[in-house]
């Protein structure tokens, strides 16, 4: 059978409409909240259309916005009512977090600000969070855009980076649980649109502009070095309100310090006996863990962005908006790590438990283990552009017909900046002793060498760029929308067609052909701790649940750039054995240098163009003198895409004869490679509103809805994990098909007032077409190899139920209590696809990443010149990864929970002072493989505090 295309290019019909357009804006306007005055800074209600389009109003409709109190109301307050009006008069099903004025939101990113809304958890690492995940699926599943478009992003995934984007371009952030037709984008966990304030929302001349004081420390108290937050927005309206600018600007910088703690991953189903030569042979089936590494990282992060709006509004029939983004985050982190690297082959007694997990062993005296000296340094840098330009043109009242243009852009450019490097020193003549501490505590090791003696120090891996790639990615999105308004029960119908090229590519640089670990790795050259600029290093106070218990006090550092060059000079190469030594000068006389270089065979390119039509009706009547409302649509995607690689694979493999647990490789030649990939889907959507009472809706939504593969599984490339005790093969598959759903939605809200509400939403989905990483043993090289690549495999049940209270307490409590109010939300996630500890070996094991409980419980007070909030977010146990790191085992986040607290002072009607504090709790992070005494990571970050002064004029 023929596949349906469309014929129709969205870019002929910019042809058609003159092709003056060069970029766009998603949302056509504002809807100006009845409570917030023009020039007062607080944020508007909805956008009229957009990519939510489904869930707010349009200009030509005769809905009525629900309205707030006539008086003028900002801060937490004005931000809870605003949320609740886009919530009740949306058809779908939605939650939204308002800014409390134009600028001003309490947290330091924009994921930090989303995890207030019901359902959405986050990823969190380095002191603040990166990713969401709504109802349990993770980012890969949660489609973000800003104005209602598709933005770039440079993470190396589709997963959206939130950390780049700071919080103050909020206006609303929408999170739409539930499919409509027009929104311009569908995933499975749902479609977040960010929508940044307009000009014409104000009244002439306005600013507002803050400055602060950011301090990070692991102790939770204030101390050390304090850096800079400052941020400000300014804007100007004409006086009959038909052209206005806006622009705004952030400098945010933040010191903080990280101390995790880490075995890499867990090596399942060891042959001890065969490996170590034990006269025990029950040891077949034994779990040991990669490593013990211990890392204190020191880090600076920096945030800038400007935006920029113009609305003008030539005719009351034209309607112009011009958008611009830009926002870049760079993360420098400086990484002082004492390890302790496993190795099988030298254990010579150990102990387990029923699982077959290693509860201790004790190693062999003759050196084989290394206290490892590790420094390196794998900076970002990402930034992100977005332009757009939005044209809606009236055909007549009750007729709209808007053209939407926007390219965004993001890139991360770091790989040749970044280095790893080892020295160590070899544990001869004791027996190092690893330790399982249990369920919550890392392993531990004792009976080491001194880890402050300079007198052994020997060279080992060692290698400039690398740890990461450097990533483009583009996108260019055009959307034609007609929407016309009738008097009758079909109240709107809306047609639109819409076109994104999307443009991904992935590429490395390193020190090339691993030639100095071909050289060095192994302990065999001895380096002269005052050629490298060796010192002893002082870590922070160890962590009770992050740090490894006994960890040394100190162990020695050094100039990791000085060591590699040391390593090209003859007093280290001459150390080196004749072969060996005559590799690596023909390699330095090859490339001039042992810097990084642009690596071939690391080239991954994607490009995809996602074609798309929909038609959607609007329904409104009563029923049983009840009014409703009906959003019934139909969305047809096709998606084409190329995958390019450059396959560059060994032709020779040898274990190091000075390390069992390192190798050394060469590479064949340069070989290009593409294929070719695609699919077609029909994806209806219906969402119904019934309004049982004034104040009582009842939801009913159902759709079907898609999430692209993931990149990575589209790159064509393959890499190998060459580590002896794990041979691994990957590569990935460009015909992977989307994963699908068929989602069920029903819910009751009850409004108390404009400012509280009660409601209780379930939700399932039955998901189809996982991919499932699928191994296969194949023969290379004269070793057995595992071939891994990502096949659809799988199906899930996903079902949960969500529960919301907010209240105010205004007309219960006497002054002056009654500026008290609460908010309650509680997430219950579950799945018929759990992967559990007794089918981990089963083959084609399968389990649903993300899928977990979360709960967010806050206190508030406002009232006068007073401002303060508490905030609890909890996020429950949740698998991780079916198969992380090289032993590809499952990898679990334990349930985690943190305090935040925020507070402001208005001075006067202009000026206010604020403080806040991020993670009072100093809670930490802890992951485990499989069972929980097989530890992975822990990590702390510690509390974040803020305080400043703001100003609005």
């Amino acid at each position: 059978m023929q596949r349906t295309k469309l014929t129709f290019s969205v870019r002929q019909a910019l042809a058609v409409m003159g092709g003056a357009c060069l970029l766009g804006y998603g949302a056509q306007g504002y809807a100006q909240t009845s409570g917030a005055a023009p020039g007062t800074g607080a944020a508007v209600a909805a956008p009229v259309q957009g990519a939510s389009a489904g869930s707010t109003q349009k200009s030509g409709d005769k809905k009525k916005v629900t309205e707030l109190n006539a008086i003028n109301v900002t801060g937490q307050l004005a931000a809870i009512r605003r949320a609740q009006s886009i919530k009740r008069d949306a058809v779908n099903v939605v939650d939204s977090i308002s800014a409390e004025e134009t600028g001003k939101f309490p947290d330091p990113n924009v994921a930090d600000a989303l995890q207030r809304v019901p359902g959405v958890s986050v990823n969190r690492s380095g002191g603040e969070s990166s990713q969401i995940a709504i109802r349990g699926f993770g980012p890969d599943f949660v489609a973000v855009t800003v104005n209602g478009r598709q933005m770039a992003s440079a993470s190396g995934s589709r997963a959206f980076d939130f950390a780049v984007l700071p919080s103050d371009i909020i206006s609303v952030a929408q999170v739409n649980k539930t499919s409509s037709a027009d929104i311009p984008e569908v995933d499975i966990g749902g479609v977040v649109d960010i929508q940044t304030a307009r000009p014409l929302d104000f009244n002439g001349f306005h600013a507002t502009g803050s400055a602060a004081g950011v301090n990070n420390n692991l102790t939770g108290s204030w101390s050390g070095k304090t850096t800079p937050d400052v941020s400000g927005l300014t804007g100007w309206t004409n006086a009959d309100h038909t052209f206005g600018w806006l622009a705004s600007v952030q400098y945010y910088k933040r010191d903080d310090t990280q101390i995790n703690t880490q075995a890499n991953s867990w090596y399942a189903n060891q042959n001890i006996s065969q490996l170590s030569g034990l006269s025990d042979p029950s040891y077949t089936h034994v779990a040991i863990p990669e490593t013990l590494a211990n890392n204190v990282i020191d880090e600076r992060r920096t945030r800038r962005s400007f935006t920029g709006s113009i609305d003008w509004r030539p005719s009351d029939r034209l309607t112009v908006q011009f958008d611009t983004l830009y926002a870049g985050y760079r993360i420098d982190p400086l990484e002082h790590e004492f390890g302790e690297y496993g190795n099988a082959s030298d254990i010579q007694s150990l102990t387990t438990d029923g699982n077959n997990t290693v509860l201790n062993y004790v190693r062999k005296n003759t050196g084989v283990m290394s206290n490892d000296y590790v420094v390196s340094y794998n900076p970002s840098n990402e930034k992100m552009l977005q332009n757009g330009l939005n044209v809606a043109f009236n055909l007549d009242p009750s007729t709209t017909l808007t053209l939407d243009v926007s390219r965004s852009k993001a890139w991360n450019k770091q790989s040749p900046y970044g280095y790893f490097s080892v020295i160590g020193t070899r544990n001869v003549g004791v027996n190092p002793t690893w330790t399982n501490n249990g369920d919550s505590t890392p392993p531990s090791y004792t009976n080491i060498l001194s880890t402050t003696d300079t007198s052994h120090l020997y060279a080992h891996c060692c290698n400039q760029g690398g740890q990461s790639n450097n990533v483009t990615d583009g996108i260019t999105q055009y959307q034609l929308n007609l929407t016309k308004s009738f008097d009758g029960v079909l109240s709107t119908l809306e047609f639109g067609l819409q076109e994104n090229r999307h443009h991904n590519k992935s590429v490395q640089w390193v020190t090339p052909q691993g030639i100095l670990c071909n050289a060095y790795c192994g302990y065999a050259v001895a380096v002269p701790a005052d050629a490298v600029g060796t010192y002893v290093y002082t870590p922070p106070a160890p962590i009770s649940g992050v740090s490894q218990p006994g960890l040394p006090s100190q162990w020695l550092q050094y100039d990791a750039l000085a060591y590699m060059n040391w390593l090209t000079t003859p007093a280290a190469y001459n150390q080196l054995t004749p072969d060996k030594r005559a590799a690596l000068l023909a390699a330095l006389a090859q490339y001039g240098s042992f810097g990084p270089k642009l690596n071939p065979g690391s080239f991954n390119e994607v490009q995809e163009t996602d074609k798309a039509a929909f038609a959607k009706a609007v329904f409104e009547g009563t029923m049983w003198e009840k009014p409703w409302t009906l959003d019934a649509g139909v969305r047809y995607v096709h998606v084409s895409s190329e995958s390019q690689a450059i396959f560059q694979e060994p032709i020779s493999y040898r274990v190091d004869p000075n390390d069992s647990s390192a190798s050394q490789v060469a590479y064949g030649p340069l070989q290009p490679q593409s294929a070719t990939g695609g699919y077609h889907k029909w994806l209806p959507s219906l969402n119904f509103r019934l309004n049982l009472l004034d104040n009582l809706v009842y939801r009913l939504a159902f759709s079907k809805t898609l999430t692209p593969p993931t990149l990575n599984n589209l790159y064509y490339n393959q890499s190998f994990g060459t580590r002896p005790e794990s041979l691994t093969i990957s590569q990935g598959n460009p015909n992977l098909q989307p994963y699908t759903s068929i989602n069920y939605d029903t819910g009751f809200e009850w409004y108390i007032n404009d400012s509280s509400y009660l409601a209780l939403e379930g939700f399932y989905k039955k998901v189809s077409n996982f991919s499932t990483i699928v191994s296969t043993p194949v023969q290379f090289l004269g070793q057995t190899w595992s071939l891994s690549e990502p096949i659809n495999l799988n199906s899930a049940n996903i079902y949960g139920e969500e529960l919301t209270f907010n209240y105010q307490f205004t007309h219960l409590l006497p002054a002056p209590f009654d500026g008290l109010g609460m908010a309650f939300n509680y997430t219950h996630v579950s799945s018929s696809a759990s992967l559990n500890p007794g089918t981990i070996a089963a083959s084609g094991k399968f389990a649903v990443p993300g899928i977990g409980d979360s709960a967010n419980l806050s206190g508030y007070y406002e009232k006068g010149p007073w401002q303060v909030r508490l905030a609890y977010n909890w996020r429950g146990k949740y698998l991780e990864s079916i198969a992380y790191g090289s032993g590809a085992q499952p990898a679990t986040r334990t349930d985690y929970g943190e305090l935040d607290m925020s507070a402001s002072y208005k001075l006067n009607r202009h000026v206010s002072l604020f403080v806040s504090g991020t993670n009072l709790t100093q809670s930490h992070l802890y992951d485990y493989s499989t069972y929980p005494n097989r530890f992975l990571y822990a990590e702390a970050d510690g509390t974040v505090y803020t305080a400043g002064v703001r100003g609005t004029f």
